[in-house]
């Protein structure tokens, strides 16, 4: 195990040192979601209030640009194992005594530590916009934490296909199924205002708790419930999608 954890820490720096030396290719998981958040706050935030009973619409769309940074940066684990593939550097990797749940492991950790600070980043603009933060400094880390998480959670569906596959355009798939699951969650509006069948699929959603949660730690502060449930269904994916992963994993090294 602790040879594993060593393996995984070295290669989560190696592939971060990928991340220093293109730092371009991180402009659209910053731009993208703070380009969003403005024009939605502009174009409804006026009118929540009146339409759902949001005052607070800044702080209601917080997360949700969160999770649109988390989903931009959460395909590098899978396009960079592809290439790694591509070049021959997996087959090298494997014929090393690297544990080899760590050739996989070292991406997903580095992935998430770059949601991580991205997250960061995304959450001090929109306090400096007006989100306001009711858990404070404490339930800041807590959202970040809860991003970071849910990322490496996700980043899992795009490195088993690239596993699986050793193709790009398989990767990125895992980036395409994850606005389904964020425009069928309370995105826009409170899911009580939503069309029963439109409920319906809100309620089976796994993001929408994840968006509530943190949407407690914005607008309400400590909500033990929400919480709760947001890790819940972050603990759930994680265990689905690294279950992928290993079955991607087994099937590239047999």
């Amino acid at each position: 195990m602790r040879h594993a954890i060593g393996d995984t820490y070295f290669l989560m720096i190696r592939a971060l040192r990928e991340t220093v030396r293109q730092p371009a290719l991180e402009i659209g998981n910053v731009f993208i979601p703070i380009f969003f958040f403005a024009v939605t706050v502009g174009a409804i935030g006026n009118s929540a209030a009146r339409a759902f009973g949001v005052d607070n619409y800044t702080g209601f769309q917080m997360p949700i640009a969160v999770l649109q940074g988390v989903a931009g940066a959460a395909g590098v684990a899978g396009i960079g194992t592809v290439t790694d593939i591509e070049r021959g550097y997996f087959d090298k990797l494997l014929l090393t005594p690297a544990a080899r749940i760590s050739l996989a492991m070292g991406r997903l950790a580095a992935d998430g530590v770059r949601i991580c600070l991205l997250s960061a980043f995304i959450l001090v603009v929109g306090i400096v916009f007006g989100s306001g933060l009711e858990s404070g400094p404490l339930g800041a880390v807590v959202l970040v934490a809860m991003a970071g998480s849910f990322g490496l959670a996700y980043s899992g569906i795009g490195m088993a296909l690239a596993l699986k596959t050793g193709s790009a355009q398989a990767a990125q798939l895992g980036f395409l199924i994850f606005f389904p699951l964020l425009f069928l969650s309370p995105a826009f509006a409170p899911k009580e205002f939503f069309a029963p069948w439109l409920e319906f699929l809100a309620t089976i959603n796994p993001v929408t708790y994840i968006v509530e949660g943190m949407r407690s730690l914005v607008l309400e502060g400590w909500d033990a419930a929400a919480l709760g449930k947001a890790f819940a269904s972050i603990v759930a994916m994680g265990a689905f999608t690294m279950t992928l992963v290993l079955l991607g994993l087994r099937s590239r090294t047999a």
